[in-house]
């Protein structure tokens, strides 16, 4: 299945079980849920945005954007954090301004059972195209959807206590307590997203002086051409590469494509964490 094929039916699924869940939450007055469910709804968003970032991040470098667009995962990322920053906050005032009495019921319980299972075959379906390749989006949104089955997990054990509530004091309630555990949960992500994807952008050009030295080594068996220059820019789980080339200034346009092909194949044969390359004569 390729890479905005399985996005697609990924935010289709995502969708769906984020809407199943609000709808319950709406319809048995149960706080936890909502506050799980508008968290799941950016499972639907973040599938979205990366169709559109990994039409722009796979763009080729410029004169403009001379290490191409891989910063725009980063970005991404970033702004994904702060969504999620946002909607803690409204959980924590949808906590304290929550009237509705929340009487447990069994369909609940169905209906995350059923969340569950869809979002089980949506981590089995992004696990399953990350094991041939990486994709710095799938990678998020996998972490995500995890993060989502869990809490739907966490979710239940809530409900489940609230079945028991009669034999709880009073002035606790299980269902404000879950939905405070929740943005809690939420705030930490968050923070985490966007600290760690703010240190990716910080860091992003960095000198790898053991993978230029590997690179140059793999690259020495061609005498078409000689490596100048070698830029190598960090995009979390793999690498890009920027090479400028010194080859013949009569070489044909054909000659030099075929050059540039057989660099492409050669290093992400020889290196799996090698995802993009982008060459040019010097």
């Amino acid at each position: 299945m390729k890479e905005k094929k399985l996005i697609v039916l990924t935010a289709v699924l995502n969708f769906i079980s984020a809407s199943l869940k609000f709808i319950l939450g709406i319809v048995f007055s149960f706080s936890t849920l909502i506050a799980d469910s508008i968290q799941s709804f950016l499972d639907f968003i973040t599938d979205i945005i990366s169709l559109v970032v990994n039409k722009i991040g796979k763009r080729r470098a410029n004169k403009t954007y001379p290490f191409g667009y891989g910063q725009v995962y980063y970005l991404s990322n970033i702004f994904t954090g702060l969504l999620l920053l946002f909607i803690g906050l409204f959980i924590f005032y949808e906590v304290f301004s929550f009237k509705s009495k929340f009487i447990p019921n069994i369909i609940i319980l169905i209906g995350l059972l059923i969340v569950l299972i869809i979002k089980g075959l949506v981590i089995f379906l992004i696990k399953k195209y990350l094991n041939s390749t990486k994709s710095e989006s799938l990678v998020e949104s996998y972490k995500e959807s995890k993060a989502d089955f869990i809490s739907t997990c966490v979710v239940i054990v809530v409900l489940i206590l609230t079945f028991f509530e009669k034999y709880i004091p009073n002035y606790i309630n299980v269902d404000k307590i879950g939905s405070i555990c929740m943005a809690i949960y939420i705030f930490y992500t968050s923070i985490k997203i966007i600290i760690s994807n703010i240190r990716g952008i910080l860091t992003n050009d960095e000198g790898n002086d053991e993978l230029k030295h590997n690179i140059k080594k793999e690259l020495k068996q061609f005498r078409e051409f000689r490596v100048a220059n070698i830029k190598i820019i960090k995009m979390s789980y793999y690498y890009s590469v920027f090479l400028q080339i010194d080859v013949n200034n009569n070489i044909k346009i054909k000659d030099y494509l075929i050059i540039e092909k057989k660099i492409k194949k050669h290093l992400k044969s020889s290196n799996k964490l090698i995802k993009y390359i982008d060459v040019e004569p010097l």
